[in-house]
């Protein structure tokens, strides 16, 4: 009852029947209090306690703010212990100062929330499987951190418009060998669709090993293989390396397949596109790379197998390094300019390329869009065009990995970003960096918003349709 809340996590689950609802009323929730939702009361005391699973897809417990983004949780939520499989739950609203961490779970929500610390979906300590969970319109930002988000042993997630940070680790684990600093990864998962996530603005500090804003990695077979992954209306901005470096271990059970469409890797400080090592029947269309060295685009995938199908169109790439597209198959519709100290194309010259000069004029103007009238518009495979669109939103919201349109392009407006107030003043407290910047947008009048700052990267003022 609203009139006599409950004071911990600990008594209210105690008393929450699967698949019931509890409304957060607004304040601050700390261990030494309220507790937090975790199963260690060693470290998050006697007040903390687990979440208790719902009965099925339509039956979730659900825990969300009365007020959303009036919420704030002072610790991790931990859901799921090895032995213990928590699911069908759903969180909404909330603010969580420590991380996330979905351990072992099955049709787990996390929607409309911020995560300041690092958000994991699965993990390598335990065989049973993270499956079918959704993370969606939620802003991860963390300090201290190797990965600031990972689907790692986790299969058949969806992430949808999930905005990463990162602000630089420093720390010995961050650092050396065998220790990249990386945006968002997924690892040792098959099945996994990413839509409309973008990361922005990541930082390394001095000795941080570099790697890059998207990964991917596979080092083991059987049920954890990679494969049948894909990234849909991504973007990667001002990665401090590489925007996608892809390259999962050769040899896993499972189709390494992977569909990259509509991806922006803008102005990365070392390579745009790296996708190699990974198997047969890659379909990557409609993508626009800057970078300021390295290769704008490199794809070397295993070629081993006589039925491959890989297939590259619809590619727009600029900027400086040593190739401009360095490909081992061919690529069709393809607009490479910049200056390229080996050339424009290495190993292969594409097919149907199409001529011109995307800085110019009224052709590329925005990383989300080609502009109406350009050369570039409808000049691509099968009439698309010669670059991404990125306008609006990929799946139906709220739906998980394989219910029906999960994946598809819709007819929504992406534009403007939902939960960007909340964003602001989540991520911007203790930097002006980016999208926090506390000048104006273009106009001259508008506050820059994580809309604006996206649509602006190119300089460009934002169209005011959006």
């Amino acid at each position: 009852m609203q009139a006599t809340p409950c004071k911990t996590f600990a008594y209210t689950f105690a008393r929450t029947p699967a698949g019931g609802e509890v409304i957060l009323a607004d304040g601050t929730y700390d261990p030494s209090t309220t507790g937090v939702m975790h199963w260690d009361t060693s470290a998050y005391t006697t007040r903390s306690a687990q979440i208790p699973s719902g009965t099925s897809k339509t039956a979730n417990t659900y825990v969300h703010a009365k007020n959303p983004g009036k919420v704030v949780i002072n610790g991790e939520w931990f859901v799921g212990r090895s032995a213990t499989k928590h699911q069908y739950i759903t969180v909404s609203g909330v603010k969580f100062e420590g991380g996330v961490s979905l351990y072992n779970t099955n049709n787990v929500t996390l929607s409309d929330s911020g995560v300041h610390g690092s958000l994991d979906v699965g993990t390598n300590d335990h065989d049973n499987g993270n499956t079918y969970n959704l993370i969606q319109d939620v802003w991860v930002w963390a300090s201290g951190k190797r990965i600031i988000a990972i689907n790692y042993r986790a299969h058949n997630s969806v992430w949808r418009r999930v905005v990463v940070r990162g602000d630089g680790c420093g720390v010995a684990a961050c650092q050396g060998s065998g220790n990249p600093n990386v945006g968002f990864t997924v690892y040792d998962s098959h099945d996994v669709s990413i839509q409309n996530v973008m990361v922005v603005d990541r930082v390394l500090l001095a000795n941080d090993s570099s790697y890059s804003d998207f990964a991917i990695a596979s080092h083991t077979g059987g049920q954890y293989s990679f494969g049948r992954n894909e990234w849909l209306g991504t973007i990667s901005a001002n990665s401090p390396d590489s925007g996608y470096y892809m390259e999962p271990d050769v040899g896993t059970a499972l189709d390494k397949t992977i569909k990259i469409s509509n991806a922006v890797a803008w102005n990365s400080t070392d390579e745009g596109f790296n996708i190699a090592r990974s198997g047969t029947n890659i379909v990557v269309q409609n993508i626009l790379a800057k970078a300021r060295s390295g290769e704008g685009f490199r794809f070397a995938p295993e070629l081993s197998d006589s039925t491959n199908t890989n297939a590259l169109s619809n590619l727009l790439i600029l900027g400086s390094g040593t190739y401009g597209l360095n490909a081992s198959v061919s690529a069709s519709y393809v607009n490479v300019t910049g200056t390229w100290s080996g050339g424009l194309y290495n190993q292969t010259t594409p097919t149907n390329t199409v001529a011109g000069a995307p800085l110019t004029g009224n052709n590329l103007k925005h990383v989300t869009r080609v502009e109406a009238g350009s050369y570039l518009k409808g000049k691509g495979l099968g009439g698309a065009d010669v670059g991404p669109s990125i306008i609006y939103r990929y799946g139906v919201d709220g739906s998980r990995h394989g219910d029906t349109n999960y994946n598809a392009l819709s007819t929504t407006a992406l534009w403007p970003w939902p939960n960007q107030d909340r964003m602001k003043t989540d991520m911007c407290a203790n930097t002006t960096r980016g999208f926090c910047s506390t000048g104006k947008a273009l106009d001259g009048v508008s506050s820059v918003t994580f809309t604006s700052y996206i649509w602006e990267l190119m300089g460009n003022r934002m169209p005011s349709t959006f």
